[in-house]
């Protein structure tokens, strides 16, 4: 009977981890969903005021400049530009940062609110910086979404735990000040690192349902006979 209750534990464990890293994984994103679309509104509300006043208000110049690095961080590539072009000195930019750009664009449209060029091409920025913040914002909603379509199936979350699992001696290397935290998150989503991970799960969960019906000595028994076969 024991053999029979250990694997059934273990199994229970791997989908209790893998519930909980899905729990931390929507409450993150809820977070970063809350902090984007709080800017967006600290944002626009700041620049409708400056050019409807053409009067820089420095309070709130403040409480958004303070979060720009941020915003931009956690834009990722929503928040950049491949290309954009410049009409007022007719140049091609590439790989245009938003809102590393937009505040001194701002505070220079004001100073010169009576130049057409200026004003075309803020008003272009603005454009491109709410499509930015409202893409993002979407996208972090249909992350929480998909998370929670598989947050109470047993499967999925035994499969995130198995996944947490083999991900477990990237995260120890990281711990150890091996790898930065950059490096390890860009093996985690690697072709290869994904690749290895989904066969180990789908072996994972194989061999759970198995040993959980057969019992671990019965499972040992039937895999010696396998090889053995081959």
């Amino acid at each position: 009977m024991i053999y029979h209750v250990i694997p059934a534990m273990i199994v229970v464990a791997m989908i209790v981890i893998g519930f909980t890293i899905k729990c931390r994984r929507i409450n993150s994103y809820n977070k970063r969903c809350d902090f984007t679309t709080e800017f967006n509104n600290k944002f626009f509300d700041f620049v409708n005021e400056t050019f409807s006043s053409y009067r820089i208000d420095n309070n709130k110049y403040s409480a958004v400049i303070m979060e720009v690095d941020k915003i931009q961080q956690e834009l990722g590539m929503d928040g950049v530009l491949s290309s954009f072009y410049d009409p007022l000195h007719g140049v091609q930019g590439r790989n245009y940062q938003l809102f590393m750009n937009i505040m001194p664009e701002i505070r220079y449209a004001v100073s010169k609110r009576d130049n057409i060029i200026i004003m075309e091409r803020i008003n272009q920025l603005m454009g491109v910086c709410e499509d930015a913040l409202k893409r993002h914002i979407g996208n972090l909603e249909r992350a929480i979404e998909n998370e929670k379509k598989g947050l109470f199936n047993p499967i999925t979350c035994l499969g995130e735990g198995i996944r947490r699992l083999v991900g477990l001696p990237v995260d120890i290397l990281c711990w150890a000040g091996l790898y930065s935290a950059a490096r390890s998150q860009k093996i985690k989503v690697s072709t290869i690192f994904k690749i290895i991970s989904n066969i180990i799960v789908v072996i994972g969960l194989i061999s759970s349902i198995v040993t959980i019906a057969l019992g671990w000595d019965e499972f040992l028994i039937m895999l010696r006979n396998c090889i053995g076969r081959k």
